[in-house]
């Protein structure tokens, strides 16, 4: 092969060429002496064989990615509960999954992965298989939150996860009262409720970061509100008064921005630090984009048909979707409001949400299946079918699994499916998980 390739050296420069110690001639010896010196010592052959052909990728590094296929349903966890309710909120949290019932029953329960089980650090080893589930009760089922308000809708865009510097909370709306309450993930108590609002507060949204959360109301206005016990390091956008900055205080006591724009219920909102914009989307049928540190207008959109929205998820790279009930249909815009694509939804969607990397959307409703989408073509990338389920709210974790809650209060796990583990662990994850309703 060398040969051919004419990738060769001096032959006197080859490991065992010449056995120097065995030369009786001292000139011959000196000469093969110099033309080493020379020329140098080819490094000794390792590999006598082709290297092996490289394989596919590892599915769990990122299987939305590089294996969708390696994605499926690998264990229903079932309501203990006498009287099952729908999920309605489903989040991740660390190593924790938070849930909330209809009648707005928190409960936080524990999520398995690969490096939680194996007790290790997570790698992306081929050697290491994937393995998730749903564990044991880190906060048992109980009430929160106060009497909601008269014809209020829940859903999942009336919860939010908050994650603090030493605490998380849960944000939660819809009350009769016009607040939005804060409640602590560690115990379940309600540390702050604020009411600033005009009308009832139908929707909330926080950053990526934590520093930000953004309310939405029938009022129809919106509110932006600095987390006084926020992660980041970063400086702080304006200087909060001293009198707000109170240890017991989670969010700050008065709005950082008043946010105008609608003429109708704000029924879903999207905030995001990356790209400095709170969006929101209203039973007007408008979308209206505004600058999240200054609070300044930047543009409007409007569905097609003039539909009232329900959901709307926007990207890091740009990119937001646009989904209402009226029509089930999909609008994909760039951040700049070209219209780029639409797809139907084949059924009412109750959830719509982004992978963590962004790169895909991930749909679900009263068909009972998932749909995943590409975020740059629209087009479907992986269908997954339920067990005959309404599905009621979905989360993606950061191992790209998706955990659907449904109608009857069960929680279905959509993971790196491997035959050979499912067999062994799922009737284990089953006996130890439970939802309760």
């Amino acid at each position: 092969m060398e040969l051919q390739a004419a990738n060769i050296f001096y032959y006197l420069t080859y490991e065992g060429a010449v056995d120097l110690d065995t030369m009786e001639d001292e000139l011959q010896r000196s000469a093969i002496e110099d033309q080493i010196a020379n020329f140098g010592q080819t490094p000794i052959q390792i590999f006598r064989k082709k290297h092996p052909r490289r394989g596919p990728p590892i599915p769990i590094a990122r299987p939305l990615c590089f294996a969708p296929d390696s994605i499926n349903l690998s264990s229903i966890v079932s309501s203990t509960s006498h009287s099952p309710s729908a999920v309605l909120y489903v989040g991740t949290l660390d190593s924790n999954i938070v849930l909330v019932n209809q009648g707005l029953t928190l409960s936080v329960k524990m999520w398995l992965t690969t490096q939680l089980q194996s007790g290790g650090n997570f790698t992306f080893s081929s050697f290491q298989e994937p393995l998730f589930g749903v564990g044991y009760d880190v906060l048992s089922a109980r009430k929160i939150a106060s009497p909601l308000a008269e014809n209020v809708e829940l859903g999942a865009q009336c919860f939010a996860i908050l994650q603090a510097r030493t605490e998380s909370f849960l944000i939660s709306c819809g009350n009769w009262e016009n607040s939005f309450q804060v409640i602590s993930l560690s115990d379940g108590r309600m540390v702050q409720s604020t009411r600033q609002h005009k009308d009832v507060v139908s929707c909330v949204a926080v950053t990526d970061d934590g520093s930000f959360l953004a309310t939405g109301s029938y009022d129809t206005t919106v509110m932006v509100w600095e987390v006084l016990r926020a992660r980041t390091t970063e400086k702080r956008v304006r200087n909060t008064p001293t009198e707000l900055a109170r240890k017991d205080y989670v969010i700050a006591e008065t709005p950082f921005h008043i946010l105008c724009g609608h003429d109708d219920i704000i029924t879903c909102l999207c905030a995001s630090v990356e790209l400095d914009l709170v969006i929101s989307g209203s039973k007007d049928g408008t979308c209206v984009f505004h600058t999240l540190r200054e609070g300044r207008y930047v543009r409007s959109l409007c569905h097609p048909s003039g539909n009232a929205l329900s959901k709307l998820v926007a990207s890091r790279h740009g990119r937001i979707v646009l989904y209402a009930d009226e029509d089930l249909s999909l609008h994909l815009y760039s951040i700049n409001g070209k219209h780029l694509a639409t797809s139907e939804s084949n059924g009412r969607l109750n959830c719509v949400e982004l992978s963590k990397c962004g790169e895909f959307l991930v749909c679900a409703g009263d068909q009972g299946q998932i749909v995943v989408r590409s975020m740059n073509t629209f087009d479907i990338v992986k269908r997954l079918n339920g067990v005959g389920k309404i599905i009621t709210c979905l989360t993606v974790t950061v191992e790209e699994c998706f955990l659907a809650g449904t109608k009857d209060g069960s929680l279905l796990v959509y993971s790196i499916d491997n035959s050979q583990l499912r067999k062994a662990s799922i009737p284990r994850m089953k006996s130890k998980s439970s939802v309760s309703g």
